[in-house]
C-alpha cells in the first residue's frame, strides 16, 4: 500500500499592489531568488525581534549617549565663552596702543 508523501512547501495566494508586486519582482531579481524566497525571507525577519535585554542594553546606551552629549555641549559653551571673553580682552589690548 502506498503513503502520501507530504510536500513540504504549500501554495498561498497572496494578493499584491502592482507597486506591491513590481518590488518584490525586483527584490527576488536583486537577490537572484524566487519570489517566494523572498516573502520566507519577509516572515523569518519577524523571528528576529529584539529580545528584553536588548531593550535594556540599548536604553542604558541611549543614556549614556545623552549624557555625552550634553557635556559636549557643556564644553562648547564654557569654550564660546572662554573666546568672548579673550576677544573682549584683545580689543581693550588693542585700544590700549597707541
Amino acid at each position: 500500500m502506498a503513503t502520501a508523501v507530504q510536500p513540504t512547501s504549500t501554495r498561498t495566494v497572496v494578493l499584491l499592489r502592482p507597486a506591491e508586486r513590481k518590488r518584490l519582482e525586483k527584490l527576488a531579481a536583486a537577490e537572484r531568488v524566487s519570489s517566494g524566497e523572498i516573502l520566507r525571507r519577509s516572515l523569518r525577519s519577524y523571528d528576529r525581534h529584539v529580545s528584553a535585554s536588548d531593550e535594556e542594553t540599548l536604553a542604558a546606551l541611549l543614556v549614556e549617549m545623552n549624557t555625552a552629549l550634553d557635556d559636549a555641549l557643556d564644553s562648547i559653551r564654557s569654550a564660546r565663552s572662554g573666546i568672548q571673553d579673550n576677544l573682549r580682552k584683545i580689543e581693550e589690548m588693542q585700544k590700549l596702543r597707541p
